[in-house]
């Protein structure tokens, strides 16, 4: 664990210069180049870690024609992605080279989402980092979610077609990108009672079987790759997942953090016009984690990461309630220890996949041993 506590501690040190030094505009990009470098190489050059390891690397050795791009289509790997591997082989043949495009590739977006939506870059890119390091390896779904965050400006503009285009695009790397398109419809205030009670409903529908009727009817709906990948989630998911309840702690951090955000509410909407859009985003998100959070945990863990990614914005936000450098300098410290405690439970589905991290030229000897 050491490469990412040593990660998270650069990151909250280069916070700590944010909060409390006047840096210029050049000091500060040459921070922020420094942390996505050092970002950059740990994901970028790692080996046999992370999710998903080996259907990857099985994935990338095999793709040797577009016919055969087309046969791992038909068995849930996504067109666009089958295509940016194909194309990346024929030059490179390097899976080592595919991982650091990705990484680059994926960071960029991160970053480009937290520069523009975030008062404070690197309070951000904390809690991302601490809370989303067990999503490294899910080489799909991290450039539909890159592809979907370049359409978030759109909702802002009120372009549909060109968002719902681009959401269709992140579509072909992952079929999870759809749940994407009701940010569209979310650049509005509702009620606080309004949001209370779509919550309390979720509870209740969570407890309730109708979850999986309604996500194998849906799914069935949509043909047969969606209906194999839902055979997938109720079948092969559920033997890794059975254990992974509701988890308290994750239950507790979802409520603290709903109060904040809504208690901050008025203020934050006058100063932040994409206040509305995050806040709402990270409470469909909630919808989804207690719909699914008692039946289909995995599909929790996939399907809300488009809207959990709003968090660490609306933490940034948060700071703005505060006028004292004192009380910033005090709440990132507390900011700092919550993410250490985050950054062990993003990984708790696979502890042995992460730790000890293994890259290119680190750990080199380690074997891992499910391989």
């Amino acid at each position: 664990m050491e490469v990412y506590i040593f990660t998270l501690f650069v990151i909250y040190v280069f916070g700590f210069i944010e909060l409390t030094e006047n840096v210029s505009f050049r000091q500060r990009n040459w921070l922020e180049m420094v942390i996505y470098i050092t970002i950059v190489i740990q994901v970028g050059l790692r080996w046999e870690t992370g999710t998903d390891w080996e259907p990857y690397l099985n994935n990338f050795q095999n793709v040797d024609s577009y016919d055969s791009v087309l046969l791992y289509a038909l068995n849930g790997f996504e067109i666009g992605y089958g295509t940016f591997v194909f194309l990346i082989k024929k030059v490179f043949d390097s899976y080592s080279f595919f991982l650091l495009l990705n990484a680059l590739i994926f960071y960029w977006g991160i970053f480009r989402m937290a520069k523009k939506y975030s008062p404070y870059f690197f309070i951000t890119l904390l809690f991302f980092y601490a809370t989303n390091l067990g999503m490294v390896g899910s080489n799909r779904q991290l450039l539909a979610i890159i592809i979907c965050l370049w359409s978030l400006e759109y909702v802002f503009y009120r372009k549909p077609l060109k968002f719902f285009a681009t959401v269709g695009f992140a579509f072909l790397f992952h079929t999870t990108a759809l749940l994407f398109g009701i940010y569209y419809f979310l650049n509005r205030n509702f009620k606080t009672v309004t949001v209370v009670s779509v919550l309390i409903i979720s509870i209740i529908i969570g407890l309730t079987s109708w979850p999986i009727f309604l996500f194998t009817e849906i799914s069935g709906s949509l043909g047969d790759i969606a209906a194999s990948k839902t055979a997938f989630y109720l079948e092969g998911g559920k033997d890794v997942w059975s254990s992974q309840s509701l988890s308290v702690l994750g239950l507790i951090k979802r409520l603290l953090l709903l109060a904040i955000f809504t208690y901050n509410y008025p203020f934050l909407t006058t100063r932040l016009n994409y206040y509305k859009v995050l806040y709402n985003g990270y409470i469909f998100g909630m919808v989804i984690y207690f719909i699914f959070a008692n039946s289909l945990l995995i599909l929790v863990n996939r399907g809300s990461l488009y809207f959990n990614l709003m968090e660490s914005l609306l933490i940034s936000c948060q700071f703005l309630v505060f006028y004292k450098n004192w009380d910033r300098k005090f709440v990132f410290l507390i900011l700092l220890l919550i993410s250490t405690v985050f950054l062990f439970q993003s990984i708790s589905a696979y502890p042995e996949l992460f730790d000890p991290y293994k890259g290119l030229f680190y750990n080199v000897d380690l074997k891992r041993e499910m391989f």
